[in-house]
Parts: structure tokens; sequence; C-alpha cells
């Protein structure tokens, strides 16, 4: 394993749907723009080989771990603990564990992905429950909102809340230099009465806690504060999370292709588009949802990401990216 600024990142080759050419392609992309990194690529040789020796220069910076062996993105998650060894995504994490690599990148089954990292990794002390935290485009300084859970644990309690509050804001600290990052938490509305009493226990608990855990809990927020600067961090179960990221992943690409359609519409239309591409171009990117693809695997004892399972390249590019940025971080 590599030291200092240098890292080496264990992936997952097979995970994800049959897009083994889409990650190698990612790993050059991220390749060219940090050379004294290392891979690990675990996978079948005869499936990467192919794509791998498009890249000469990057071959030099790769060790093929060959395993036919996958996990199936329809497997289910308690079977893989008992049925995956050995298998690309096992081999994987199994690095990271080892010490042979600083993190893992899979773009395979969640669930598995979640279930063989916190057998092989463990938890760290005190966390009963790891949690998926992603970054979300917002008007803050950063630029981005913590939000977790995003699909790890659909019943955490309300004392998880806590946990994943304060993983968010030591992500916050350590990422956007936040030395008091704040914390809200999603519900149906943001009075102190709304809400079932778990959601009412656990803002007592948040509002209890901040003072230890060095943030601010802001109490309630809404699905339409995940874009707003009100907070830094927003705290729910994986259920709602996910649920509400993918909503909004979708909304976003919505928006996108009615400003593509309405370019097209008209002579006017191409004309507006021509003279306004440059401004244009650059929201496209603010919204396209690859830039911001990859979850990190919070409250276990070595580094996961998660990249989405139908990744191109530019989605395990920003994947890889984010691994980096984590491992500088060195939140745990």
């Amino acid at each position: 394993m590599t030291q200092k600024n240098n890292i080496t990142i264990s992936i997952d080759c097979m995970g994800g749907d049959d897009n083994v050419s889409d990650i190698i392609s990612g790993v050059n992309d991220y390749y060219i723009e940090n050379k004294t990194d290392l891979f690990l690529l675990h996978g079948d040789k005869s499936k990467i080989d192919p794509h791998l020796n498009k890249y000469k220069q990057l071959i030099k910076n790769c060790t093929l771990l060959h395993t036919e062996k996958s996990i199936e993105m329809d497997d289910k998650p308690a079977q893989t603990i008992r049925s995956g060894r050995k298998s690309s995504m096992w081999n994987a994490i199994e690095s990271v564990k080892k010490k042979k690599a600083n993190v893992i990148v899979s773009c395979g089954n969640t669930g598995s992905l979640m279930a063989i990292s916190t057998f092989l990794l463990r938890r760290l002390p005190d966390v009963k429950r790891p949690a998926i935290a992603i970054f979300w485009p917002s008007l803050s300084k950063s630029g981005f909102n913590i939000v977790l859970d995003a699909g790890a644990d659909i019943k955490a309690q309300p004392s998880d809340m806590v946990t994943y509050a304060n993983f968010g804001s030591i992500i916050c600290n350590k990422v956007f230099s936040l030395e008091r990052p704040k914390v809200g938490l999603l519900n149906v509305g943001t009075e102190a009465h709304k809400g079932d009493d778990q959601m009412r226990e656990a803002s007592y608990l948040l509002e209890r806690e901040s003072e230890l855990k060095g943030f601010e809990y802001c109490g309630f927020v809404e699905g339409s504060d995940f874009s707003s600067n009100k907070v830094d961090v927003i705290v729910t179960d994986g259920f709602t999370g996910n649920i509400a990221l993918k909503t909004a992943e979708g909304t976003a690409n919505l928006i996108k292709q009615f400003f593509v359609q309405e370019f097209k519409s008209s002579a006017r239309g191409i004309l507006s588009g021509l003279i306004f591409r440059g401004k244009l171009q650059k929201l496209k990117e603010k919204m396209d949802p690859r830039r911001l693809n990859g979850g990190v695997f919070v409250g276990l004892d070595g580094l996961v990401i998660k990249s989405h399972g139908s990744s191109d390249s530019k989605s395990f590019y920003s994947a890889l990216k984010l691994a980096k940025n984590v491992c500088k971080s060195d939140y745990n």
C-alpha cells in the first residue's frame, strides 16, 4: 500500500451491469490525472485484458488479480457472505482488510457490498449500523450537502441517526474544513410536532448530543432542502434517503431533457441554444449525476466507495476521484 499522497485503489471490475469497458476507461481517465496511484484490478482476466491492453501507460500501474467468480446484481446479500468468497468483490474488499489497498471501489450489488464489507472490515467501535453518505450539489459555500443514510439500512433507529450525524459532520470537517457543520433531520415538515414518535425522539437526541458531537443541530428539514444552504448534513434512514435521492436524480435528468427539447424545437430555439451554449454547458455539467457518482460507506474499519451499477466511464472516474478525496481526508 502506498504512502502519503499516493494511494492504491482496489477495484471490483466485475460488479455492475457488465460494464468492464467503462470501468477500465474510467480508471484510465483517473490515471491521466493521478499517475503515481496504483490499482488492484479484481476479476476475470479474459474479460479485463482486452480493455486494459488499450491503455499501454496505465498497465504499468495495474496489478490484475484473476478470479472468474463474481457477485450478481440480483444475489441476496446474506447468501453472498456464504457463497461470495473468492469473488471479485470479496477479493477487492479483502485487499483493504489486508492493508494492500487504501480503498475499494465497486459498482456491484449494494446490499452484498455492504454485507461483505461489514463482515470483512468490521464496524468501528460503538457503531451498530453502517451507512452510505453521498455528496449532493447545493447552494452552500462548499457546493455540496452530505446526505446519509442513502440506502444501507432501511430500519435506522433514533440512536443511529445521531451516529449518522456525527459521521456526516466529520466528513464536512475533513473535506470542507467546516468547524461546526449544520445538521438537519429529514421529515415531512419543519414543525416540531411533525413526524412519528421515532422522528421526534431522534430530533431530541440530536439536539441533546449536538454540543458533544461538534455539530449544530438545526431541527427538521424537508426534501426541498437537499440542495439548499440551510444545512450541511441531512440525516435520514436508508429507505427514505434512497428514494429521495433517486427522485432528485430523475428530476435533474428531466430538467436536462426539457432544455434539450426546447432548444431543438424550432429555429429560434436552436439560435438561442447557440447563443447561450457556454452557459448551458456549465449548467449541464452541474446537473450531470455522473459528476456526483459514488457513495461512501461510513462506520466501517476501512474505506469503501459504491459506484452506480450502470456506471459509464465518466461515472466511474468520478467514483475514483471521490475515493482519492476520502483517502486524503482520512475521516475514520
